[in-house]
């Protein structure tokens, strides 16, 4: 059995105002016509562009302000849309600097509050989705997917640094799996992805896309390398870690 977007009705993206969300969203508007779409943003302010597709699909398209780091929030969604069933839910909510926060070179960098702030955000909102939004998962199938990073691969770890980012990311990587796991058990009819988007042009990579030697993605690019990833996968793919370009990545 496998999952298929031209088969989903319903589908909901968390953290959607800018970047991967945004152009997740966008794609799935633009391409897929049967398909109505929930999506979440945390501040208007970043949010411009989401709420100005709203505007342009009025009868597929509602945008929510949300944080997904805040259980009660998630959990008011959830009561709100208890009749809601989704075929596909993408988290694509990530941090990894702000003006006080940046990746630690070495240990003499590392920060408490800088790691507890990265678990928060980069690792604790995806079992929060799972937790309040299983009962909403289409049986259809369904798709629960996260946008991690493969600098949270502990094998593929050769240099080193960004202490609390990998940290939080691997984190991410096991409670994906995970969740996974229990879904199974549960003869839930849903497939587990954690998902690396590869290099992408984002307020998060900004500052470090000059020095990367990686090929560097713009956000639709990366949007629509996610959407080929997810569409017609097998159930039996459950619990996996995909690369943008459909390689599996070790744990």
């Amino acid at each position: 059995m496998n999952f298929r977007l031209n088969n989903c009705k319903h589908a909901l993206i968390i953290g959607a105002g800018h970047g991967i969300g945004l152009g997740i969203v966008q794609i799935l508007l633009e391409n897929y016509s049967g398909i109505s779409i929930k999506a979440t943003y945390r501040r208007k302010d970043h949010a411009l562009d989401l709420l100005d597709l709203k505007k342009q699909f009025p009868k597929r398209l509602e945008v929510i302000e949300l944080n997904p780091t805040k259980e009660e929030q998630i959990n008011a969604f959830a009561q709100e849309h208890t009749d809601s069933s989704f075929d596909l839910i993408i988290n694509s909510v990530g941090l990894l600097h702000t003006k006080k926060i940046s990746p630690e070179k070495g240990l003499r960098e590392f920060d408490p509050d800088t790691f507890l702030e990265l678990i928060r955000v980069n690792a604790m909102v995806t079992p929060l989705l799972a937790k309040y939004l299983e009962r909403n998962l289409s049986d259809s199938p369904g798709l629960f997917a996260t946008v991690s990073a493969k600098v949270g691969s502990i094998e593929d770890n050769k240099i080193g640094g960004w202490y609390s980012y990998r940290a939080s990311k691997a984190a991410l990587n096991m409670l994906i799996k995970i969740i996974a796991i229990e879904f199974e058990r549960k003869r839930k009819k849903c497939l587990v992805l954690a998902i690396h988007p590869g290099t992408t042009r984002t307020e998060l990579s900004e500052p470090f896309i000059d020095r990367t030697s990686y090929i560097i993605h713009e956000t639709h690019e990366t949007a629509s390398n996610i959407l080929n990833i997810i569409n017609n996968r097998e159930l039996s793919e459950t619990g996996k870690f995909l690369s943008w370009d459909g390689g599996e990545i070790p744990w």
